[in-house]
C-alpha cells in the first residue's frame, strides 16, 4: 500500500460524500482534466503531448500500475526490492516532485539493472526528460524501454513521445496499436496531422484532419488548435 498524506479540508470531504454541490463538482472536474504544474514551465506553455502525459488521471494510473505489478505479478506474496523501489519513486513522480523522482528512478536503474522495474524506471526517466526538454536523454531512455513495457498505455505514451523526438510520424501509428478507444486513435491522429504539417506534408495533414469529427468534445479543442495551425501555414 502506498502511504502518503493528502490534506483535504472538511468541506471538501463533505462535498465528496454528499455529492450535491455544483461548485465542488466543477473543482473536482477541473482537477481531473487540468495537467499538473511543474516548476520549470507554465501550464500555458505545455504542448498537446505534455498536456496528455501530465494529466493527473494518467499519473495516478501509472502509480496504480506500478503498485499492481509489485503485489500481483511476483511469485512471492511480498513485492521484490526492485518493485518496492520503483513504487517509492512513483510517489514523487505523481506529486510532480521531479527532482526526487529522478534520483529514485536512477537508483532503480543502477541497482536493479535488467529487471522489469529498471525498464520501467528508464521509461519514467525518459518521460521526465521529455517534459523537461532534455530531448537527447529522453530519446536514449525511451528507445531502450518502450518496447519492453508490459502495459499498453505506457507503450502508447512512449511511442507518442518518440514520434516527437525522432520526428517520425510512423511512431504515431505504433502508438495507435495500444489504444483502448476510437477517441484515443483520433486524438493521436490529430497529433500526427500536426507533425505531418510541420514536416511540410500539408495535403496528407489536411486529409487526415478532414476525416475526423470536428465537433467531438473528446478532442475538439486540440482539433481546432491543429486545424488552425495547418491553415496558417497552408
Amino acid at each position: 500500500m502506498l502511504n502518503y498524506q493528502v490534506n483535504l479540508g472538511q468541506n471538501f470531504i463533505n462535498y465528496l460524500i454528499t455529492g450535491n454541490n455544483i461548485i465542488m463538482i466543477e473543482k473536482i472536474k477541473n482537477f481531473m482534466l487540468k495537467p499538473i504544474k511543474v516548476s520549470y514551465k507554465d501550464r500555458s506553455d505545455y504542448t498537446p503531448i505534455e498536456n496528455f502525459i501530465l494529466n493527473p488521471i494518467i499519473l495516478a494510473l501509472l502509480v496504480f500500475l506500478v503498485t499492481y505489478q509489485a503485489f500481483s505479478l511476483n511469485d512471492d506474496v511480498k513485492p521484490s526490492a526492485s518493485d518496492t523501489a520503483l513504487s517509492n519513486a512513483m510517489i514523487y513522480f505523481e506529486k510532480g516532485d521531479f527532482d526526487n523522482a529522478v534520483l529514485q528512478l536512477e537508483s532503480v536503474v543502477d541497482n536493479f539493472s535488467g529487471s522489469k522495474a529498471a525498464h520501467q524506471a528508464k521509461f519514467y526517466l525518459g518521460r521526465t526528460a521529455f517534459i523537461n526538454g532534455n530531448n537527447d536523454k529522453a530519446l536514449v531512455y525511451l528507445s531502450e524501454s518502450v518496447s519492453k513495457m508490459r502495459y499498453d498505455n505506457l507503450k502508447k505514451e512512449g511511442y507518442i513521445m518518440l514520434a516527437e523526438l525522432e520526428n517520425d510520424t510512423k511512431m504515431f501509428d505504433k502508438a495507435m496499436k495500444f489504444t483502448e478507444s476510437d477517441n484515443e486513435i483520433k486524438y493521436i491522429s490529430i497529433l500526427k496531422a500536426k507533425k505531418l504539417a510541420q514536416n511540410g506534408d500539408l495535403i496528407q495533414s489536411m486529409k487526415l484532419l478532414e476525416s475526423l469529427d470536428a465537433d467531438n468534445p473528446a478532442y475538439n479543442q486540440l482539433f481546432e488548435e491543429v486545424y488552425g495551425f495547418v491553415l496558417s501555414i497552408n
